[in-house]
């Protein structure tokens, strides 16, 4: 399935996190915050990674977005940083670099719709 077809944010599993926090709204609430607020370091410290080389970093920083972005339901961007983790993994350091901007430019379009769509929402 082509990255593009994944929805930025997959809404089942926002309410399948809730359901796991015993229905509790603020909570999730303030998980999905937490993520939107964390995203540009978590993008800034992956980039400066792949960008150095530092492959264990860059690994765990992908695997870290990855978790916590499936956690949110944040589909597109875990699939696009599922793809990175196995550039990185291959030792294909120059096309995990040109994955970056897609990364980011989905990133970015990811917080803003969990914004939107889910953490402003009374």
């Amino acid at each position: 399935m082509p990255v593009t077809a994944l929805p930025l944010v997959c809404t089942e599993t926002l309410h399948s996190l809730e359901e796991s926090l015993d229905g509790e709204y603020a909570l999730c609430r303030s998980f999905v915050c937490r993520y939107v607020d964390m995203w540009p370091g978590r993008f800034v410290r992956l980039f400066e990674a792949v960008a150095s080389g530092d492959k264990d970093d860059a690994l765990d920083a992908a695997l870290s977005l990855r978790s916590s972005s499936m956690m949110v339901g944040a589909a597109r961007l875990g699939k696009l940083t599922s793809d990175l983790i196995r550039d990185l993994e291959s030792g294909c350091n120059s096309a995990a670099n040109k994955k970056l901007t897609a990364l980011r430019k989905c990133g970015n379009q990811t917080a803003g719709q969990l914004t939107a769509s889910y953490v402003n929402v009374a």
